[in-house]
């Protein structure tokens, strides 16, 4: 698995929807999914932390998740079969452990970042020369395949408190104040 952030959504008109860009944090390694118009506007409302004054599906989902004191640990893009990706939410509760459900990737994009949860892509999505989504940034390097969890963790909590220093120093301080609890929400894990 490959840890990534959403990099950027925009109109592809050759479509006439719109691709959300996931980059990986090792390597400049990143993948276009294409989406609609509705789940365009759902991630960028989620990316910039926009609450409507009635709660959406994605919130309703995260009350009810949060309610059974259950814990949405991670989101993991998982596969790509017939022009269509797949996504699956992990899910984790004391007395019943880990549970795995189905999703759509737009969805599951949407809840990682309303509740923080790390977002991970499977690494044969990025290096499957025949995948036609696939847009190679840049410079090519090699992915990294990290066997332990906890490194992956280790380098979203380095890259996040870079990003919070940066925030603070240009002093903006609502996007800190995300990072801030972004990070204590990985720590508390």
């Amino acid at each position: 698995m490959i840890l990534v952030d959403i990099n950027k959504i925009s109109y592809d008109p050759n479509s006439k929807g719109y691709l959300v860009m996931l980059k990986a944090f090792e390597d400049n390694s990143c993948l276009e999914i294409l989406i609609s118009t509705k789940d365009a506007k759902q991630i960028s409302l989620a990316k910039e932390g926009v609450n409507l004054p009635r709660p959406s599906t994605h919130d309703l989902l995260l009350d009810i998740v949060n309610s059974f004191d259950i814990k949405l640990k991670k989101i993991i893009i998982t596969d790509y079969k017939g022009s269509t990706y797949y996504a699956k939410l992990v899910l984790y509760n004391t007395n019943l452990g880990e549970i795995v459900i189905d999703s759509r990737p737009s969805d599951a994009i949407v809840l990682s970042l309303k509740s923080n949860s790390p977002l991970y892509i499977n690494k044969n999505l990025l290096s499957d020369p025949l995948n036609p989504k696939i847009s190679p940034s840049e410079e090519v390097h090699s992915t990294i395949d990290y066997e332990d969890e906890n490194e992956n963790i280790e380098v979203l909590l380095e890259n996040l408190n870079k990003a919070l220093n940066k925030a603070v120093m240009v002093e903006e301080y609502e996007t800190a104040a995300k990072l801030r609890d972004k990070i204590n929400n990985l720590i508390k894990d």
